[in-house]
């Protein structure tokens, strides 16, 4: 049962973020069933909108990560807040397998390391991302490991060959 905070917030947050993106699907969600009392979807951008919204509210960005579809990906961003009540948001953006989105590390520095790991795994590239390269795969790694069409690679072929 969401606080009397909770409930202030959620409708603050409503408004701010319809108007922000309007564009947008902005609904309730049920914080026992997905942990979060807000979600948020956008098809391509608002992103950056979402995130100026947010940091104005006192969130954090907590994490990015991204799904693999087949034929499309979909960016999941994660803000909290414990200024008042404990509240989460997750923005969820359908992006196309060849889009390059606008990186939101100018808004939350933060996100820098963060869009880097998503870029590592899924080959995802934010435009004016400062600096944009891998961080935990070699650099010189021909593969993302969290894409569905992953399969053998040189790299891997060289590692079953130590290994086998």
């Amino acid at each position: 049962m969401p606080t009397a905070g909770q409930k202030k917030l959620l409708e603050e947050l409503k408004n701010s973020l319809t108007q922000a993106v309007p564009e947008g699907q902005v609904e309730d969600s049920d914080y026992t069933r997905t942990g979060c009392h807000l979600e948020v979807r956008l098809d391509q951008g608002g992103m950056r909108r979402v995130a100026k919204v947010m940091l104005d509210k006192r969130f954090y960005l907590e994490t990015i990560t991204a799904v693999d579809f087949i034929d499309h990906f979909e960016l999941v961003y994660l803000y909290s807040t414990y200024y008042q009540d404990v509240f989460r948001v997750i923005t969820r953006i359908r992006i196309a397998k060849d889009a390059t989105p606008f990186s939101v590390s100018a808004i939350y520095p933060g996100a820098i390391w963060l869009e880097r790991e998503v870029y590592d795994f899924f080959g995802i590239r934010f435009q004016e991302h400062p600096d944009l390269k891998r961080i935990i795969n070699p650099d010189d790694a021909d593969y993302f490991p969290l894409l569905k069409n992953f399969g053998k690679t040189k790299f891997t072929e060289e590692i079953d060959d130590i290994l086998c």
